[in-house]
């Protein structure tokens, strides 16, 4: 009895770390888009100004099987509030930022109650803009659409231009694949539901910069 009860919580252990993936599902589910995404090291020091003199508001401590430490700091130490994205079992940690200069990201470290800070460029922290992000991903994982988008942003054009020809739409995708980005537009392939495939130009972005979909982090 004793190793049947030992064995279920291994395996509830276990269940609990194979689910520490954070991806946002829903269009309210991304509280702080910004500029673009930082992806973070596993020892992250967040400071107040972008200056390693300055005051340390947080430090985040993260590992491949999804264990997240927080110190300096009285905040909830949840993974689904501070990461944007985040793939622990493929070392992605990712951020909304801000701003940016050449040596330093200020970070979105708290989606829920939008908490502020900046952190230094190294060779395991750097920025991507949006574009950059979902080329670079996009393309080695694919992307998706939010489940609450409405399906008037299923639609594929012509051109990047909502008045140019709708050439197709889509219900469920099985996978899309980024080719080019103009703007709040970007041109993909989407392999539907039926093993069809269409290819157009699909609008990612709201004119207030909101997002419909991300990209897959594994």
């Amino acid at each position: 009895m004793k190793k049947i009860l030992l064995t279920i919580a291994f395996l509830f252990v276990f269940t609990l770390t194979s689910r520490a993936d954070v991806t946002p599902q829903y269009l309210s589910s991304v509280a702080h888009f910004g500029i673009g995404v930082a992806q973070s090291g596993k020892n992250i020091k967040i400071y107040e100004e972008n200056n390693l003199k300055s005051k340390i508001k947080a430090q985040i401590i993260w590992d491949e099987f999804g264990n997240v430490e927080c110190k300096n700091t009285k905040m909830n130490c949840e993974a689904r509030e501070i990461f944007l994205g985040f793939a622990p079992s493929n070392n992605v940690a990712l951020f909304s930022v801000e701003d940016e200069t050449d040596e330093w990201i200020n970070i979105c470290y708290n989606q829920r109650f939008q908490l502020f800070g900046w952190i230094k460029k190294d060779e395991y922290t750097n920025y991507l803009s949006w574009s950059e992000f979902l080329i670079s991903y996009g393309k080695r994982y694919g992307l998706y659409l939010f489940r609450d988008v409405p399906k008037e942003y299923k639609i594929l054009y012509a051109s990047p231009d909502p008045k140019s020809p709708s050439v197709d739409s889509f219900f469920l995708a099985t996978h899309i694949s980024p080719w080019l980005v103009r703007g709040n537009w970007i041109l993909v392939k989407v392999e539907n539901y039926d093993d069809k495939q269409k290819t157009g130009w699909l609008r990612f972005r709201s004119d207030t910069g909101r997002f419909f979909g991300f990209a897959n982090l594994k």
